[in-house]
């Protein structure tokens, strides 16, 4: 019989520290525009790279210090120009653990409040999470496989492979180290590398307080780290400064826009479409439940009634839930009317 796991804070800790595999075929990478590329299929979020002959910017560093590194390799398969510059989308671990896999002279621009958080969430989370959850995870492991008779069965087989890779997984977490940013900033930043120009916006608080946008200009492509999740059910975590409002009336601004590619934080890359997709998703679900509200429902009623297959999206589903309780709270706490979008 199976000893049942517990892990502490998981729905946190699986944005902060995400397991990788060690495989080079894990990851693609494709050329949206001239010398603007993204690296998919990585665990962790999309990381787009821009060639220039004066170096290169890359958004986002990966999962983990191994995860950074490959990334590194891919770029240089690409390009043997210097890595000038890192931007970092938000401060979620899944973004910005793979930093110690950069070279030490990039310089790193992100939000004013990621350092911030990084102090809040990612120092104490991390912490936790070498020292007792995922030793306590490997512990249960063990005593799961000892526990199966049959060191053959594919259960045991399972058991061991999971004990192996997160065994892995722990000595490469071991090596994160987080980095302040040297360009910090609070609403705009652009500049110059070459004749490319790179336009920062802090557009108010959607998926977390400190998430940024990224514009391409010369491409018409910009990269929303998680302020999309491309036919995904996004992670909204209240203590991280998620505004469902104000998310929405970020992406229904940006869809007015001269855009033409949209690179997600997770999932495929897009037509700007994408953008309309998730902002309707979040107001059909917000719609349904502030009527439900008015019905004098309970929230646990409301999360009862809600039907996840309403919603053509897939991957994320334990996210649903806390899609629901999250604008349920907002519905219930915000002063604005929600519907004069």
């Amino acid at each position: 019989m199976k000893i049942k796991i517990i892990l502490l804070s998981l729905q946190i800790i699986i944005l902060l520290f995400t397991k990788t595999s060690n495989s080079q075929e894990d990851f693609n990478y494709i050329e949206v525009s001239h010398n603007l590329y993204v690296i998919t299929e990585i665990s962790g979020g999309n990381v787009a790279f821009l060639v220039t002959k004066k170096g290169i910017v890359v958004v986002d560093a990966g999962s983990t210090p191994e995860n950074g590194a490959k990334i590194v390799s891919i770029i240089k398969s690409v390009s043997n120009k210097p890595i000038k510059y890192l931007i970092l989308t938000h401060f979620h671990g899944d973004h910005i653990n793979g930093i110690v896999g950069f070279p030490r002279d990039v310089k790193i621009i992100a939000h004013q409040d990621l350092s911030k958080n990084n102090d809040l969430f990612n120092k104490k989370n991390l912490d936790n999470y070498i020292n007792n959850v995922l030793p306590g995870y490997l512990v249960n492991l063990k005593l799961q496989m000892g526990l199966i008779e049959n060191k053959e069965s594919e259960e045991f087989i399972s058991l061991k492979k999971d004990y192996e890779t997160n065994l892995e997984y722990f000595e490469d977490i071991k090596n994160i180290k987080l980095r302040e940013p040297d360009i910090a900033f609070e609403n705009f930043y652009r500049f110059r590398i070459a004749n490319e120009r790179i336009m920062l916006e802090h557009p108010g608080p959607g998926h977390t307080n400190d998430n940024i946008l990224v514009k391409f200009s010369n491409h018409n492509v910009i990269h929303m780290g998680d302020l999309i999740f491309n036919k995904m059910f996004p992670y909204t975590i209240e203590e991280h400064g998620v505004d469902i409002y104000t998310w929405v009336k970020i992406l229904d601004d940006l869809y007015k826009e001269n855009i033409y590619t949209v690179i997600p934080g997770h999932g495929e890359i897009g037509e700007k479409i994408i953008l309309k997709e998730q902002s309707d998703y979040f107001k059909t679900l917000a719609q349904k439940i502030e009527r439900l509200k008015k019905q004098n429902l309970s929230l646990d009623q409301i999360i009862a009634i809600c039907d996840i297959m309403d919603h053509d999206l897939k991957g994320n589903e334990d996210q649903f839930k806390e899609n629901i309780i999250v604008i349920y709270n907002q519905l219930t706490t915000s002063k604005v009317d929600w519907w004069n979008f």
